[in-house]
């Protein structure tokens, strides 16, 4: 795999089945793939593409993004997201909405973006 050139490692490692955890474990091998994976490179940019490519508008080409931290951001703001929407059938139960009910969302350390893309997510759930 190391010995192969740069472009042709970089296709692969775009893959559509490779995920996250894949890429993160390639890039712990050796230093040629870690180089390969480079935060701010076209692997984890892929990767962010291929799980939210709604998010992609957000963001100019010519900006020096660091794709690996933008994907785990968006990560954990979708986790935060889940758990605040799993919370609210027993925090708004009632017809009562309290005024600060909300509070939790507004104080999240995310772009708002990800969290509006997460709530799409949960809504075009199947089963939901």
């Amino acid at each position: 795999l190391t010995d192969l050139p740069g472009e042709l490692l970089e296709l692969i490692l775009c893959c559509d089945v490779l995920g996250a955890a894949d890429i993160g474990r390639v890039s712990c091998t050796c230093r040629r793939l870690r180089e390969a994976c480079q935060p701010r490179g076209k692997v984890w940019r892929e990767r962010f593409r291929l799980r939210w490519p709604s998010l992609l508008k957000y963001y100019s080409h010519t900006d020096g993004i660091s794709w690996l931290e933008e994907y785990k951001a968006r990560h954990n703001a979708g986790l935060e997201a889940q758990r605040i929407v799993a919370s609210f059938s027993k925090r708004f139960f009632s017809e009562h909405v309290p005024c600060d009910g909300f509070s939790d969302i507004e104080t999240l350390g995310c772009p708002s973006h990800f969290f509006e893309d997460e709530l799409m997510c949960i809504l075009n759930m199947e089963g939901r």
